[in-house]
């Protein structure tokens, strides 16, 4: 999610700055998860299956069942 800073004190409420969210976990039925933690399992996925762009989706998907699992 990208949060959108507006300069209140323009006329025009011009965009000053733009930057990412700064929520680091993720909810996956009502649990709390770092998304670190799915972030290095999803890269552990990615290396197993030989570097092979195209799954990211997935595997992030696969990683964050995994761990909200145990």
């Amino acid at each position: 999610m990208i949060v959108t800073k507006v300069n209140k004190n323009s006329k025009r409420n011009a965009v000053i700055a733009s930057q990412p969210s700064t929520d680091t976990e993720s909810t996956t039925s009502g649990i709390r998860v770092p998304q670190d933690d799915i972030s290095v399992c999803a890269f552990h996925m990615y290396e197993k299956r030989g570097s092979e762009h195209g799954y990211d989706i997935q595997d992030w998907l696969k990683a964050e069942h995994q761990i909200t699992q145990r």
